[in-house]
């Protein structure tokens, strides 16, 4: 009778197989993913959780959580990057390819019809009133982020220092992001490398391992684990590619405005730690300096960023749209994202090796408020577009219902829109 009983059990408990996705299949999860990717941040992580944790098993929730680690090491999206590198473990460079651009698509699809109808109804009244809700929005969720950056990622004076001169070199001293975030690294290599080192030799000689606390980026992430070394990625063909394109189009004549922006746009994607807010002062700066937008077209592009499914840096499509109608847009996409899909490519699977070492995370620890400066300083940056007492309200409203609340942003952004729309109705 306890043998029948057993034998039951063990069959019903059978040992989880792993899955080995194919190609078509990073493509797929790619765009499902990015359909479904409203808010960005930590709910698209979660997405991501649940599909290839849970749903499909490629990964354990450890591999999962080292995965974003190293994402966040590199300029772009952390969804992306994770999206990425998952691709580039299990199929190279092509797998990282069809899950990078899976998940840009379906975005970049709405992005694009939003543009075409902005350009052709975007002077209306009416849209202009929801796209103002749309914007006040956009700057209440950004200070919400940084309030929580605030609370959970600087604690240490040194990093408040840190955060405070992104700000001011960003907002003020209109730096790039890129030029902030290595001195912010190289202050953090100084003073935990340098300062701690010089402090607690001592007790470092008696010890096996590092006991330091973990480090996690702000916005999503999680602390910094071991993992299995993930098979290195095949030799990739994109940097002769991306030299070879650059090199055709500069000798054979094409479009000078094009290639303008194709190459400020791929600066940009270099810069882009932290995803797409913290790149907003500078890039508005150079977008003022050319002359590209007005500074309302700027804040209602990285409103519909933020309104639409997939990366935030997908503002960079409706810039381009604007200027150069389809092509422009296609390739202003195209430059911002290749520079940090050529990084998780080429130094993905080296940063896997060295995330947990200590120059890496005493790198991270100075990252994290350069980065935490630039999302103020976007703040900053869009909050001078708000028109009006109205504006400003719903900016505030919606900072401290997300500083207390987890709402998907996009839903606050819609919120803002619907607000700003009946406050205009009533005189307002």
């Amino acid at each position: 009778m306890d043998g029948h009983v057993a034998t039951p059990q063990l069959a019903a408990n059978p040992p989880v197989a792993r899955s080995r996705p194919r190609v078509a299949d990073l493509l797929r999860a790619g765009l499902y993913l990015g359909a479904i990717g409203f808010g960005g941040g930590l709910s698209v992580l979660a997405n991501i959780q649940t599909y290839v944790v849970t749903r499909k098993r490629w990964l354990t929730d450890r591999e999962l959580t080292n995965t974003v680690t190293v994402a966040q090491m590199l300029p772009g999206g952390a969804s992306a990057n994770s999206l990425a590198y998952i691709g580039l473990r299990f199929a190279g460079w092509r797998g990282a390819l069809a899950a990078y651009v899976g998940f840009v698509l379906p975005g970049l699809a709405c992005v694009l019809v939003l543009a075409w109808a902005y350009v052709r109804f975007g002077t209306r009244p009416d849209l202009a009133t929801v796209l103002g809700g749309f914007n006040a929005a956009v700057v209440g969720i950004i200070a919400s982020i940084t309030l929580k950056m605030v609370r959970t990622s600087v604690s240490r004076l040194w990093q408040m220092g840190v955060a405070a001169l992104a700000l001011l070199f960003s907002a003020v001293g209109n730096a790039p992001p890129g030029e902030i975030v290595l001195v912010a690294i190289a202050a953090g290599l100084a003073v935990d490398l340098g300062t701690k080192r010089a402090r607690l030799a001592s007790v470092r000689r008696r010890r096996k391992s590092d006991q330091d606390p973990p480090v996690a980026l702000p916005e999503e992430g999680e602390p910094l684990e071991t993992s299995p070394k993930p098979p290195d990625p095949l030799s990739s063909p994109w940097p002769a590619a991306v030299f070879s394109v650059l090199a055709a189009a500069r000798f054979t004549g094409v479009d000078a405005d094009l290639l303008q922006m194709g190459l400020t746009f791929f600066r940009t994607g270099l810069g882009a730690y932290g995803g797409g807010f913290a790149i907003v002062p500078h890039l508005k700066s150079v977008i003022d300096t050319r002359g590209w937008l007005t500074d309302r077209q700027f804040a209602d592009a990285v409103a519909i960023g933020k309104l639409t499914p997939g990366p935030v840096l997908l503002l960079a499509t409706f810039i381009g749209y604007l200027r150069l109608r389809l092509v422009g847009g296609l390739v202003a996409t195209a430059s911002i994202f290749a520079a940090p899909f050529l990084l998780v490519v080429i130094a993905g699977s080296t940063l896997d090796r060295l995330r947990s070492r200590r120059f890496v995370r005493a790198g991270l620890r100075g990252l994290t408020p350069a980065v935490l400066g630039l999302m103020a300083a976007a703040a900053i940056a869009l909050g001078d577009q708000l028109a009006g007492e109205s504006e400003i309200g719903i900016a505030v409203a919606v900072a401290l219902t997300l500083s207390r609340f987890p709402l998907n942003p996009a839903l606050m952004l819609l919120i803002g829109g619907v607000a700003r729309l009946s406050l205009r109705m009533v005189g307002l």
